[in-house]
C-alpha cells in the first residue's frame, strides 16, 4: 500500500522537478513564475481550481507592484483598478487628506479583488515555461527521506499521484497544511486581537481625490477603496470581542459600523451591495522559521498578521521574490542550502520585522497611533 492507503498497482509514474509548491495564489503564483523564468523545473499545485476567490486583503502597494513587475503581469493588474493616489484619513470627525508622494516608482494604492488578481497570476503561471501547474488537487502526503523532505503525493482522476523535488515549498495560507507537516519553529506570535468583515458596494459617492479612505473611531476602523469592475470595497475593523455580534449579523454590523462614520456615512446612503459580507475573526500574528531539511514556507504559510493593517499581499509577494532568488542560488550549486535559507530568513525579517511588530502593537488598540498620527500634524 501507498501513502493514503491506496493500492500501489494504481500509483502512477511518479515526476521529477527541481521545486514543488503547494499553494498557487500570490506567493505560490509568483515564486512558480520567477522560478519558471530562471528556467527551473516547477510543479505548482493548489487544492482549489482558478478563478475562484479567497478571504483576504485586497490592498497592496509599491513593494507588490514591483513583484507584480518582475513576474511580467504588472500593465494587466495597473489596468483592472483605478490607482489610489490620495490618502483620505479620518480620525474621530477630524479630516486630512495627504497624497501619496513616496516611493517613487510606485506613488499610490491599488485595491483589487483577489479572484481577479489570482487569476492574473494563475494564467500567467499557466503560460510559463518549465511550470506545471495542476489545480484541484489536495496534497494530503509529504513524501520524505530520513529527516528531510523529497516530495509529495496526492490523489487525481483515481490514481495516487507523486512527485519529487529537491525542494518542497508550503505557500498554502494561514491554515497552510505544509506547515502542519513540518512543525516550524515560531520566532513570534501575537494572539487575535481583531475581526475584520468586508463587502462589495456599487454607487458610493467618491471623495474629492481618488483615495484610499480610512476612517478611524476610537478603537474601529472602516475601509472605502474603489477597486475593480467599479466596484467599492468597504470593510471594517473591529475589536475581537464584537466578533460574535458581526458572525450573527454580518451585513448589518457592517453598515452599522460605516454608518457611525461621520465623513464616509452620507456617501454611502445610496449605495448597493454586490454580494454577501464576508469575513473572520481567527487571524493570529505569527512569525515561523521559514525552511528546514528539503522544505521552506513562504506567505502567510510562514508569516501572518492581523489584516487592518493591509500588508498581507506586499509582504507574500516579496517574500516570494527573495525565496526565488535564494533557492536559483541553491538549485545553481552556488551555495548551500543551509546559507542560502538562513539568508532567505534574514532578508525576509529585515523586509518585514518592523511592519509585524507595528501591526500586532497597535492592533491591540488603534488609539496611540491615531492619536499620533493627530499630534504630528497639529490636530490633537
Amino acid at each position: 500500500m501507498t501513502p493514503g492507503g491506496v493500492a500501489r498497482s494504481s500509483l502512477a509514474a511518479e515526476a521529477a522537478y527541481d521545486v514543488v509548491i503547494v499553494g498557487a495564489r500570490v506567493a505560490g503564483a509568483l515564486l512558480a513564475i520567477v522560478l519558471g523564468q530562471q528556467g527551473r523545473r516547477v510543479l505548482l499545485i493548489d487544492r482549489a481550481t482558478f478563478p475562484s476567490d479567497t478571504l483576504s486583503t485586497h490592498f497592496f502597494r509599491a513593494p507588490a507592484l514591483r513583484a507584480f513587475r518582475q513576474a511580467g503581469v504588472l500593465d494587466e493588474v495597473l489596468a483592472s483598478a483605478p490607482p489610489l493616489t490620495w490618502d483620505h484619513n479620518v480620525v474621530d470627525g477630524i479630516v486630512f487628506p495627504e497624497p501619496v508622494t513616496r516611493p517613487e516608482d510606485y506613488p499610490f494604492y491599488l485595491c483589487l479583488r483577489r479572484i481577479v488578481l489570482d487569476d492574473i497570476l494563475t494564467r500567467r503561471a499557466r503560460a510559463t515555461t518549465h511550470v506545471q501547474f495542476t489545480e484541484g488537487a489536495p496534497v494530503d502526503t509529504l513524501l520524505r527521506q530520513g529527516d528531510g523532505v523529497r516530495g509529495i503525493s496526492w490523489a487525481e482522476s483515481g490514481d495516487r499521484r507523486q512527485a519529487s523535488a529537491r525542494v518542497v515549498v508550503g505557500a498554502d495560507g494561514i491554515h497552510s497544511w505544509m506547515a502542519r507537516q513540518v512543525s516550524p519553529a515560531i520566532e513570534q506570535h501575537e494572539p487575535v486581537n481583531r475581526a475584520m468583515y468586508f463587502g462589495y458596494y456599487r454607487g458610493i459617492e467618491p471623495s474629492a481625490n481618488p483615495a484610499a479612505e480610512f476612517h478611524y473611531r476610537e478603537n474601529h476602523l472602516v475601509y472605502c477603496f474603489p477597486c475593480d469592475g467599479g466596484l467599492t470595497l468597504l470593510a471594517a475593523s473591529v475589536p475581537v470581542e464584537e466578533f460574535a455580534a458581526f458572525r450573527r449579523d454580518p451585513a448589518g454590523r457592517l453598515a452599522a459600523e460605516v454608518n457611525a462614520m461621520v465623513d464616509l456615512a452620507p456617501r454611502v446612503r445610496n449605495a448597493e451591495r454586490a454580494g454577501r459580507v464576508l469575513g473572520a475573526g481567527n487571524i493570529p500574528g505569527y512569525l515561523r522559521v521559514p525552511y528546514g531539511n528539503g522544505w521552506a514556507l513562504v506567505g502567510d504559510a510562514a508569516m501572518a498578521m492581523d489584516p487592518w493593517s493591509g500588508q498581507g499581499i506586499d509582504q507574500a509577494a516579496t517574500h516570494a521574490v527573495l525565496l526565488a532568488r535564494w533557492l536559483g542560488d541553491f538549485l545553481d550549486g552556488r551555495i548551500g542550502w543551509g546559507e542560502a535559507m538562513q539568508a532567505y530568513h534574514q532578508e525576509r525579517n529585515e523586509f518585514s520585522l518592523e511592519t509585524f511588530r507595528r501591526t500586532c502593537r497597535f492592533g491591540r488598540d488603534l488609539r496611540p497611533m491615531t492619536q499620533a498620527a493627530l499630534a504630528r500634524r497639529g490636530l490633537a
